[in-house]
């Protein structure tokens, strides 16, 4: 993937954190394609590096931390040219100072900035459960659709939980699948609907 060179000086003065759209830490499961930034990590191939691009600015990804297959952090750092660095030089336990290599060219990596997955909507977070369930495996194995719900997940944000709460009375009305397969059904069906065009009907006057 190419990116124009937008880096900088500026690139000193970032925040420590920055919250963003949790799908660019997705790692290409639970029916979603992988994020950029979970694309340009790059500890394993260090000082060659890949980059995603925030606010007109290459970062690279050296790192995560996972808490669950939603909740996400990077440390990243930005890409700054070799000849404008002012920072620290290179010391242990982190990559601030240290000389990357990108398209050919070397950059020193800036102040590490920790990018968070934002919080889901309580919509995703409903079809990210069913997904969960759906194609989660032994975590989901043997149960029902209440019973994973019930037991097998523990909500920790205000969306999560509203979204928890939601789901648990929709099953309690039985208007929701109940196993594995059925659910499996009932999101490829959802996928198929979405991905075909709505022919609309035209009135036509002789």
């Amino acid at each position: 993937m190419n990116f124009p060179l937008l880096v900088s000086t500026e690139a000193l003065a970032l925040p420590e954190r920055i919250v963003t759209d949790w799908r660019r830490f997705s790692s290409g499961l639970w029916r979603s394609h992988e994020g950029d930034i979970q694309a340009a990590y790059c500890a394993a191939t260090f000082p060659k590096v890949k980059v995603f691009m925030h606010a007109g600015r290459l970062f690279a990804n050296c790192g995560g931390h996972f808490s669950g297959p939603i909740r996400a952090a990077a440390d990243c750092y930005p890409l700054i040219p070799a000849d404008e660095y002012r920072g620290p030089e290179p010391r242990h336990y982190s990559y601030e100072g240290c000389e990357a290599a990108y398209q050919g060219e070397v950059f020193k990596l800036g102040a590490k900035v920790v990018f968070e997955a934002s919080d889901p909507t309580v919509d995703e977070w409903r079809r990210l459960f069913r997904v969960l369930y759906a194609d989660g495996g032994m975590f989901a194995h043997g149960v029902t659709y209440l019973e994973f719900l019930d037991q097998r997940l523990s909500p920790k944000s205000e969306n999560e939980r509203a979204a928890h709460f939601k789901e648990l009375a929709e099953c309690g009305s039985g208007t929701m699948p109940r196993t594995q397969t059925e659910m499996r059904q009932m999101l490829e069906g959802d996928e198929a609907t979405a991905a075909c065009p709505t022919v609309r009907q035209l009135d036509f006057t002789l």
